[in-house]
């Protein structure tokens, strides 16, 4: 049945921000609600999340015009591709004017249809329901420390002040796949839908939030008192929010008894769950294993549900892949189907090639990927392994387009490495001698890095504009490269030239393209930058005849070969950007000739 829907929006600039580059967008007729946090240079940010709240709603209307029902499996793909065909009018639009470039923006919307409730979302924006005194977050954030949750690296607790806080990993604007979180459940009379942008969720705790929810009978002054408490908070952001409710009943109805906790099984496309013959003794399918033919397993799927992950504790527990969640996902049978859930895996579940959040139905049969291993799902045959059908599985698991894919969080993956940055000093005196002399020098220095580096497992190498940016497995070989680069310059260019040389040792992360990135990185940097900001660093080179200035931090310093600490003194304590505590830095005094290398 339809149900009354009423709604209340206010958005605030907060009491730091020059300009609002928060939008909204109510629509009671056609039961769409949107919220859009944007980002980007000079007014950027406001216009790209003005676009999401004025394209937005005509291409859902125009792709979803033919759906009946919300929880119809074409849902997805006309919601896809509508935030597909918006993601390509950002991308367009920052390209299209000065200081646009990298313009991009939020999204969380709520649509409702009949009796269903669709929220969909990509970035940090977030959606909550009120439902029967129960609260519950019904998205979860895009973002990078989010995924740092989810790996167990961090806690919820220490996200609120990690330096990564407001790094997002999906927006509107993107480069790569579009890929918006969905789900479905049926709504009640009474239910409060809350969107909201993380100006309200980074100012104000949950139980501050579902207190005034609670206060107010009126959505209105609900969402003015939201705003108000961020802002007391300090509003050190924008701030939106949009309040949807289904009016309430007049008669009991089922919203007093409905367990909240049983949404869980309303997700995209998953119906609800219906009465099981627990009796049943037949499997409703097996799991095979692809990654080797034939399987050297074959399990059953037994009702209610057969659990996958790294843990011993699984029904499938795939121990020697450690790209895996410990809990990955859940098979859940559903009536006389199945249903498979991703329970928050950090590199994400694809089923037949595609990536999902939440739950999907699980044809069978099917191949599923999670981590580096690849297994099957096939029929219930007596317990037989139908041979072409799993090696028909195992050829378009490894075959077919779309099934190579890079999970997001993959693209955070940690690696603890030495750290090398080369400057060029004084590369302006070096240019006033010949314009070609710079391009030599840096073209020498890149040259000698990227041979070494032939030799590394993980070889990475940036240029920097003056210098570069490099990556080594070990000290000794990063220590040893160094030693390399102001006898080899020498070699190559007849001018005087001093080199300025940085070393570090710490974890990093890998973003998408493979570059270093987090608090070492930016360490390694500082260590280089000590040269301009500390006379006592620089006097290093302008009272010696010296060539190279070679500083390393004490973590590095720790990791060398005794026979190489000894060429390296102390020379003080700094404070490096990125690292909370001081670092002492070291100094190579040792000489530098072929001899060193």
């Amino acid at each position: 049945m339809n149900k009354a829907i009423i709604s209340a929006g206010l958005s605030d600039k907060g009491h730091v921000r020059k300009r609002n580059e928060d939008s909204l967008m109510l629509d009671n007729e056609y039961g769409l609600y949107i919220v859009s946090d944007g980002m980007g240079g000079h007014a950027a940010g406001d216009m790209a999340s003005k676009m999401v709240v004025e394209i937005l709603p005509t291409l859902l209307q125009r792709n979803l015009r033919n759906i009946k029902s919300l929880q119809s499996p074409q849902v997805e793909e006309g919601l896809t591709l509508a935030f597909t065909e918006l993601n390509d009018q950002v991308r367009m639009q920052s390209k299209s004017k000065a200081g646009m470039s990298g313009m991009g923006a939020t999204v969380v919307l709520a649509m409702f249809k009949d009796d269903l409730a669709l929220i969909a979302h990509m970035g940090d924006s977030r959606a909550y329901l009120l439902r029967s005194g129960s609260f519950a977050q019904l998205t979860i954030d895009h973002s990078v420390v989010q995924v740092l949750i989810d790996s167990g690296e961090i806690t919820s607790a220490q996200a609120v002040k990690h330096p990564a806080r407001g790094k997002i990993t999906r927006c509107i604007g993107m480069t790569g796949e579009v890929m918006p979180d969905i789900r479905v459940a049926k709504t009640f009379p009474g239910d409060r839908y809350l969107l909201c942008s993380d100006g309200l969720t980074g100012m104000v705790d949950d139980d501050t939030i579902v207190k005034i929810l609670n206060k107010h009978k009126n959505i209105e002054t609900a969402c003015i008192e939201l705003v108000a408490a961020a802002n007391s908070a300090g509003g050190v952001d924008n701030i939106t929010v949009v309040l949807v409710e289904c009016a309430p009943s007049q008669s009991k109805g089922r919203s007093g008894e409905y367990d909240f906790a049983s949404m869980e099984t309303e997700e995209f496309a998953g119906g609800t769950i219906t009465a099981h013959d627990s009796d049943r003794t037949e499997p409703y399918a097996f799991v095979v294993d692809l990654d080797k033919q034939p399987s050297h397993f074959c399990m059953p799927v037994k009702y209610p549900s057969f659990s996958i992950g790294r843990s011993t504790d699984n029904d499938l527990a795939l121990k020697w892949d450690k790209t895996i969640s410990r809990k990955h996902c859940v098979i859940k049978v559903a009536g006389d189907s199945l249903v498979i859930e991703d329970t928050n895996s950090r590199n994400g579940t694809y089923l037949n090639g595609h990536r999902f959040k939440g739950t999907q139905p699980l044809p069978v049969p099917s191949w599923i990927a999670l981590g580096r291993t690849r297994i099957g799902i096939i029929p219930s045959a007596s317990g037989t392994q139908p041979e072409g059908l799993t090696e028909g599985l195992f050829d378009e698991a490894y075959a077919s387009e779309g099934s190579i894919l890079i999970p997001p969080s993959e693209f955070f993956e940690e690696r603890t490495e030495a750290l090398l940055v080369v400057d060029i000093v004084g590369s302006t005196r070096i240019v006033k001698q010949g314009d070609t002399h710079l391009v030599k020098v840096i073209s020498a220095l890149g040259q000698m890095l990227d041979k070494v580096l032939q030799s590394e497992k993980h070889p990475f190498l940036k240029c920097t504009g003056d210098g570069f940016f490099a990556t080594f497995g070990t000290a000794d070989s990063a220590i040893s490269a160094a030693l390399k680069l102001s006898p080899g310059v020498q070699r190559y260019i007849k001018i005087p030239v001093q080199i300025s040389v940085a070393l570090h040792w710490g974890p990093v992360r890998l973003t998408q393209e493979g570059e270093r990135t987090g608090r070492n990185a930016h360490a390694v940097f500082s260590v280089e930058d000590l040269r301009h900001k500390e006379e006592k660093v620089n006097s290093f080179l302008v009272n010696s005849n010296r060539r190279e200035l070679i500083l390393m931090t004490e973590s590095f310093w720790q990791t060398l070969s005794p026979d190489l600490k000894v060429k390296a003194m102390p020379i003080g304590s700094y404070h490096l950007k990125g690292l909370e505590e001081t670092e002492a830095i070291y100094y190579w005094y040792a000489p530098v000739s072929d001899k060193s290398m």
